[in-house]
């Protein structure tokens, strides 16, 4: 039978495609035998076993953290046979009766944990013992590495801590983590070691605000109290504390409330203090009649268009000046020459100090001030800003802006972390610098305000008792009511008693500020509980040699 023509073509195809097939296959056959050829080995990169976390100094070089070794005692409690007769041989060296080593064990089913850290002068002993009885596969005693806070409590919301991994949580241990705790090394031998990091704190300076802080909430018994000491040369934070506080090195008791940093991380309404900023900046924008002495009869009254606001003063002032405004924290004279500038002027200036910012300073939160822009402002809020309501701040935006108060007028950059440093060679890997974020006051506007400050403290006055014989200080007391935000009113009675001062004010080289919440002792005023606290750590100041005081007449 002849061959039909489709025929004929379909073989043809099947022909074509099976050659195909057989170049692929003898090409991949080719290339099969060529990779096995020139295959190679792969072997996993040498990398450090063990990552030793970096230490974290003061300014002095005295260790606030460290790692550390320590030892623990474990039950493998299904080898075990007799449980009381291991507890009474373990008992002796981990400081607990049998009683209390058995009760332990029986919170567990498998693996019990029966004491975290033990005297390590006892584990040569309890493994001789373990040994002598044959019971190292039923009792475990493992070497850890740790945390160690020499500090206890002080600085404690600073500095953080770290979890059973070694990973920092809270503070300056998980803000500096990447630098801490690095990734382990590749091809660089066993240990990898974090850098280490220098605090611009200083511990003298951070004892003598938490001796301070620890007598206002005996005397006073706050809610929460806060204060901090900023170098105002540099802007470096000596010291920085928050009450109620917790020891590091016994996390598990603490809570939130005493994990909070009220110095860097609370914003409120800071009240009187805000007027030396008001202040400064209605005699910068050089609008306000202020040569004109205003005349304080105990209200100030003004007109919002529609309606009349009436400001309250707690007491008759008489004639007031700029100075003697902050001497007596008048608050109808600070209204009164707010209004006469301009509100854009008066914001921008604000802004400028920094009073709508945030401030990286190495801390894992950066809370960030706040004052509306003017165009939200009701016909009373220039007025209320003024004297420290209707906005918020932190105690470090506070003591920052106080930078702007000294002799050449320059917001300062706030600095937490002075340096760190390779752990082996010791060389520096980052040092802080001076930075200035901005020129913001004339060196006169500056020399006025702090000439105020200056006047508080002499006879009515109303920062008396910050006087420290010896020594010029410069203060602004202040009594805030606080912001009920449940009820959006001020008539609950709360208040934050508080004061800043400049030392020596002439030349200021340290800032000090102090703040209770809602105090609840014999006086809620500013001047009669931070007041004393800046007196004393002064007085701290000098007994440390970081203040010199005057030539005094002897007598």
């Amino acid at each position: 039978m002849a061959t039909s023509p489709k025929h004929s073509y379909i073989r043809f195809f099947t022909v074509v495609v099976a050659l195909l097939l057989g170049l692929i296959l003898v090409r991949l056959a080719f290339l099969t035998l060529q990779d096995q050829s020139q295959s190679k080995t792969y072997t996993n990169p040498q990398v450090a076993s063990k990552v030793v976390r970096g230490t974290i100094y003061d300014r002095n070089h005295r260790i606030l953290a460290i790692q550390t070794p320590y030892w623990g005692v474990y039950f493998h409690l299904n080898y075990i046979k007799d449980l009381q007769v291991v507890s009474e041989l373990v008992a002796p060296y981990v400081q607990m009766s049998p009683q209390q080593v058995q009760d332990k064990a029986k919170q567990y089913t498998t693996y019990a944990q029966i004491k975290a850290r033990i005297d390590e002068d006892q584990v040569p002993a309890l493994l001789a013992t373990l040994e002598k009885h044959k019971l190292t596969k039923e009792v475990t005693v493992e070497k850890r590495l740790g945390r160690t806070y020499p500090a206890l409590f002080h600085a404690s919301q600073t500095l953080g801590f770290i979890n059973s991994e070694q990973e920092g949580i809270e503070g300056v241990e998980l803000s500096q983590e990447h630098y801490l705790n690095p990734y382990p090394e590749v091809g660089q031998g066993e240990v990898t070691y974090g850098e280490d990091i220098t605090l611009t704190l200083d511990l003298d300076i951070q004892y003598a605000l938490d001796v301070q802080l620890q007598f206002i909430a005996d005397e006073h018994n706050p809610d929460y109290a806060m204060a901090l000491v900023l170098d105002a040369t540099n802007g470096d934070i000596l010291g920085m504390s928050s009450y109620p506080w917790y020891d590091v090195n016994s996390l598990s008791t603490s809570t939130a409330v005493q994990r909070k940093n009220h110095a860097a991380n609370l914003l409120f309404e800071p009240g009187s203090v805000f007027k030396l900023f008001s202040l400064a900046t209605v005699l910068e924008a050089g609008q306000a009649n202020v040569a004109e002495p205003f005349l304080c009869d105990g209200s100030y009254t003004f007109s919002t268009g529609s309606s009349n606001v009436t400001i309250n003063c707690t007491a008759k002032h008489g004639l007031i000046d700029p100075k003697t405004m902050v001497a007596k924290s008048c608050n109808g004279a600070i209204v009164h020459w707010a209004m006469q500038t301009d509100a854009d002027l008066f914001y921008e200036t604000l802004t400028k100090l920094g009073f709508n910012s945030s401030y990286d300073i190495g801390l894992p939160s950066r809370p960030r001030a706040q004052i509306a822009e003017p165009s939200t402002w009701s016909g009373r809020s220039q007025a209320t800003i003024s004297f420290g309501q209707e906005m918020l701040a932190s105690a470090l935006h506070l003591a920052a802006a106080a930078t702007a108060l000294t002799q050449e007028g320059e917001l300062l950059q706030p600095h937490l972390i002075l340096s760190r440093s390779d752990a082996v060679t010791s060389g520096k890997t980052y040092q802080r610098e001076r930075t200035v974020l901005a020129k913001v006051f004339s060196s006169e506007v500056a020399k006025t305000v702090r000439e105020g400050m200056q006047q508080a403290t002499e006879e009515g006055g109303t920062g008396v008792k910050a006087v420290v014989e010896g020594v010029d200080v410069g203060i602004k007391t202040g009594t805030a009511q606080l912001l009920n935000p449940e009820t959006n009113t001020y008539e609950d009675g709360t208040v934050l008693a508080s004061s800043l001062a400049m030392v020596p004010i002439d030349n200021p080289r340290y800032i000090i500020y102090f703040g209770a919440g809602n105090p609840k002792g014999n006086t809620i005023w500013g001047s009669n509980i931070a007041g004393p606290a800046i007196a004393n750590v002064v007085k701290a100041l000098l007994s440390q040699g970081k203040l010199v005081a005057k030539d005094t007449e002897i007598r």
